[in-house]
């Protein structure tokens, strides 16, 4: 395992923690990719310009409304209507309970969403129509019945993509960026994560669609924000989305981006180079450990992954165990003080 020693790493680390924390939490106000770099970039700074309601509002109340158009709610369209013409009159704890209540019916009802976009004649309109289909070009979409749906869609918060030929919508929490001043700090941040995510998806078709770097970077800002929001509701889902993806698809590779070359079997220079860049900028992290640690097993076998016998490909044994017992490895690490 690489060494990495001396008070200046350690504090190096802490502030490079401290700013990809606070890259999460503006990253709700816009988060994107840059084309120039393999960095997750705020676009926008969340400001409070002192716009919210003066009027004194009874916050059990107004919650009280919101769950009830939530409960009877066909689609989202409803709900983020009531929360842009209401969200200003909540308090930060009533607002980011009601973004709450928006994200669970997002995760009950997403596949209803998406499951209306494969009946009838719908998949044959929306292929015929250019790409990328925007809300705005949605509105020459001939056909009136699956222009409302796109219309709705758009509405309700979501956003479309087109994925192995099938295009269906997805939650756009990048829209939800213009809650940032009503919401709290960790909101914000969980907003930015997500909307790294539905802004460009790190993956799609069983590949790798960003970098090795931008998936590392991904992973260090969910470890971030489970570092930082013990005690948010959030941070199970966050710590989930940072074992079982951003962590896998770093040390496990993807059916169509291997990390290893498919001809040799051995460990790819790109995908080692972005370890080793993750151990120099992180080493005290639990992304930089891990890697780390994964680095060391493959020294064992001179960064081969894959062996051949009797014609048959298989995981080497050492490194068999530790993709077998990284989530548990991950888990005690997060753990740690």
């Amino acid at each position: 395992m690489m060494q990495m020693n001396g008070h200046t790493k350690r504090n190096g680390w802490k502030i490079k923690l401290a700013l990809l924390a606070a890259a999460a939490l503006l990253g709700a106000t816009g988060c994107s990719v840059s084309k120039d770099s393999d960095t997750v970039k705020p676009d926008i700074q969340v400001v409070d310009d002192g716009s919210r309601n003066e009027e004194k509002v009874d916050q059990k109340e107004l919650l009280q409304e919101f769950q009830s158009i939530v409960t009877s709610a066909e689609d989202a369209t409803g709900i983020v209507s009531f929360l842009d013409a209401n969200i200003e009159k909540a308090d930060q704890a009533t607002a980011d309970s009601m973004l709450r209540s928006l994200h669970d019916y997002y995760d009950v009802h997403l596949e209803a969403a998406q499951n209306a976009f494969f009946t009838s004649n719908v998949q044959e309109v929306l292929l015929k129509e250019a790409w990328p289909l925007t809300e705005e070009t949605a509105l020459a979409i001939k056909d009136e019945t699956v222009r409302t749906l796109v219309q709705n869609a758009y509405k309700g918060g979501y956003k479309l993509e087109a994925v192995e030929g099938s295009i269906y919508p997805v939650v756009d929490y990048s829209v939800q960026s213009h809650y940032g001043k009503y919401v709290s700090e960790q909101m914000n941040a969980y907003i930015g994560l997500m909307a790294a995510e539905s802004d460009k998806a790190a993956a799609k078709d069983g590949g790798l669609v960003i970098s090795w770097d931008e998936l590392a970077a991904r992973a260090l800002l969910a470890e971030a924000f489970v570092a930082k929001y013990k005690d948010s509701p959030e941070r199970e889902a966050v710590e989930n989305e940072y074992v079982n993806k951003y962590m896998s698809m770093y040390i496990n590779g993807l059916v169509n981006t291997p990390i290893y070359d498919t001809d040799s079997f051995k460990l790819l220079d790109e995908v080692k180079a972005s370890y080793k860049k993750t151990i120099a900028e992180a080493p005290d992290s639990v992304t930089g450990r891990l890697v780390a640690q994964f680095l060391d097993v493959l020294a064992e076998s001179g960064d081969q992954v894959i062996e051949v016998k009797d014609g048959e490909q298989a995981e080497l044994q050492p490194i068999k165990q530790f993709r077998e017992g990284l989530r548990a490895e991950a888990e005690k690490l997060l753990k740690q003080p």
